[in-house]
């Protein structure tokens, strides 16, 4: 399993989660969320970063007190993310599936192979940024608005 960040221009981060272990809040802001703002910071400056968004979906880690109050004390503003939404998470509707159609039928003899190939094709993915992807994202929301929480195509 892996923590994959990734903004229009690509991938931000990658973590690779250590087989068995379970991803919790300290987890996620020690090795993923730390990690990500660094670089984060160091690609668009000090100035721009109290005008980035981050946006995760509504899992435990993500919206425990432990990560809350890391977040706010680096002053990173949220985007909000509805209950119950998976076709609002360019993870879900775009990465994923991406990622499956790369990887898919082949075989790795250990993790550190398996995580190349993953990084491989992030790489890959990056190559062209991911502008398109958060325009869907945005017509996406729109959409969730405009039909009040109900499901569209």
């Amino acid at each position: 399993m892996f923590s994959v960040f990734f903004n229009a221009r690509g991938v931000i981060s990658v973590t690779r989660v250590p087989e068995g272990r379970t991803v919790t809040a300290q987890f996620y802001v020690r090795k993923c969320l730390r990690k990500t703002l660094a670089k984060l910071r160091k690609d668009v400056g000090k100035k721009k970063m109290r005008h980035q968004l981050l946006h995760h979906d509504n899992a435990r880690p993500h919206t425990a007190s432990l990560t809350k109050i890391f977040l706010k004390s680096r002053k990173v503003k949220l985007f909000p993310h509805p209950p119950y939404s998976p076709d609002l998470s360019p993870c879900d509707f775009y990465l994923f599936w991406k990622m499956k159609d790369l990887l898919r039928g082949k075989h790795y003899k250990s993790a550190t192979e398996a995580e190349a190939a993953v990084r491989g094709a992030l790489r890959r993915l990056s190559i062209n940024g991911f502008s398109a992807v958060f325009d869907d994202w945005l017509s996406r929301c729109e959409k969730c608005i405009k039909y009040k929480g109900d499901y569209f195509e």
